[in-house]
Order: structure tokens, then C-alpha cells, then sequence
């Protein structure tokens, strides 16, 4: 007999952030979502009157943060806290927490954090069939204080910016605190590819190849020599 799922509880300010996490756990076979709460005031009822075995918490909420959550819980379930602020790290672990997930949170990152849970092997599920309901992949990107959620079908190319990384877009160009290095593990390896040491494309929006360049969304980038053989496997196979 399988054991029961664990009952994992969101606790976020942010609805995209309760979509995301939703949908990491909806991924996990051993994980269950046991409830969604949005200030830590709501956390504290719903603990009191349900019993869970993991809470994701937030740091940064309105009027009462998730660390004076931690601390108004004489008795609480492991916790593991995701946030946007680095610098709560040393304070988070003297409340005993099972780990730090700084967002946007990567699914790896994530199966990590669960697997300190010491609930056993954490196998995704099957996944479950796609339909017209489901929303569109996408990526949740911060923008200084704004979180974005883009589809990845809107999405023209990845541009390394010193410390940032510029979103080229349908609608626009976002500015974000992140690396093409890591961003690459939240994109679909079938449908992104790295050409420089600086751009990251979506195959489908490759158009032209001449030599040393290539034409994406109707740019004219660089092709680096380092990326030059993967990237030609990789298209000439969405070709076939």
C-alpha cells in the first residue's frame, strides 16, 4: 500500500506565487496541497484547525511576516520558507527550517527542499493530459518589486545584461535579477537553446542562418563558435 501524500500548506502574499508551487506539488506523487493561505493570520487559523506536514512559507507579508509566524507557533510542521530577500537566510535557520528556496523557485530547487522533508524518494507523478483549460507554460520574473508571468511562447530571446538578464518579448523587454545560466533550467531543453555566450532563443523563432549569425524575431545575433554544433543538431531537428 502506498503511503498517504503529504499535506503540503502555501503561504503567500502573491497568487503567482501560489500557482507556481501549486503546480510543482500537482508534479511530486507524495505531495498533496492541504490548503492556500495568503497573510500569516490566515496560516495561524488554518493550523490551528487542520493538521499538515509541510508548510512553503513566505517571509515578507503584510502585517505579520513569516518569521513572527515561526515564532507565534508554539508547535509548527517543517517548514521550508521561499522568498525574494537573501537576507533573512541566517535568521530563518535559527527557527529550525528545513530549507531556504529563493524565487523564482526552479523545479529542481524545489525536489531538493522536499526531499529534505525525510518523507523517502520524491518521484514526480505521471503527468496529467493537456487541455484548452490549462494555463500556457511560463516563467515567473521578477522586475525590481513586480513579479511578471510570460508565457514561454511569447518569449523572442534571453539577453545576458551584467547582473541581469534582458526578456525580449511579444509585449516588451523585461529587466531581471537572474543568469541565462539558471533561467536554462527553468526552459524546456527541446525548445530553448543557448547560441552565445550571451543569448539564449527559442528554436521556433530561429529564421535565418548565415554563417556567424542568425536571424531570431528579427534580430541579427551572434552565433559563438562553443555553441555552434549543438545549436545546428538542435534545429535541423525541429526541421524534420
Amino acid at each position: 500500500m502506498n503511503p498517504a501524500p503529504l499535506r503540503v500548506l502555501i503561504v503567500d502574499d502573491e497568487p503567482l506565487a501560489h500557482e507556481v508551487l501549486r503546480t510543482y506539488i500537482g508534479r511530486v506523487a507524495h505531495l498533496t496541497v492541504a490548503g492556500h493561505c495568503y497573510t500569516a493570520a490566515e496560516a495561524l487559523a488554518f493550523l490551528h484547525q487542520h493538521p499538515v506536514d509541510a508548510v512553503l512559507l513566505d517571509i515578507q507579508m503584510p502585517e505579520m511576516s513569516g518569521l513572527e509566524l515561526l515564532q507565534a507557533l508554539p508547535q509548527r510542521p517543517p517548514v521550508i520558507l521561499t522568498t525574494a530577500h537573501s537576507e533573512f537566510a541566517l535568521e530563518s535557520y535559527e527557527h529550525g527550517v528545513i530549507d531556504y528556496l529563493m524565487k523564482p523557485v526552479p523545479f529542481p530547487r524545489f525536489l531538493k527542499a522536499i526531499g529534505r522533508l525525510g518523507a523517502g524518494t520524491m518521484a514526480p507523478s505521471a503527468p496529467t493530459p493537456a487541455s484548452a483549460a490549462e494555463p500556457p507554460a511560463a516563467l515567473l520574473l521578477r522586475d525590481g518589486a513586480t513579479t511578471h508571468r510570460v508565457a514561454l511562447a511569447d518569449i523572442q530571446l534571453l539577453e545576458a545584461y551584467g547582473n541581469y538578464v534582458k526578456v525580449h518579448t511579444v509585449a516588451g523587454r523585461l529587466v531581471v535579477t537572474d543568469t541565462l545560466r539558471r533561467l536554462l533550467t527553468e526552459l524546456p531543453e527541446a525548445e530553448f537553446v543557448r547560441v552565445h555566450k550571451s543569448y539564449v532563443v527559442p528554436l521556433r523563432r530561429v529564421e535565418r542562418l548565415e554563417s556567424q549569425q542568425l536571424t531570431v524575431a528579427g534580430q541579427i545575433l551572434p552565433l559563438g563558435a562553443a555553441f555552434r554544433q549543438d545549436f545546428l543538431r538542435r534545429w535541423q531537428q525541429t526541421a524534420q
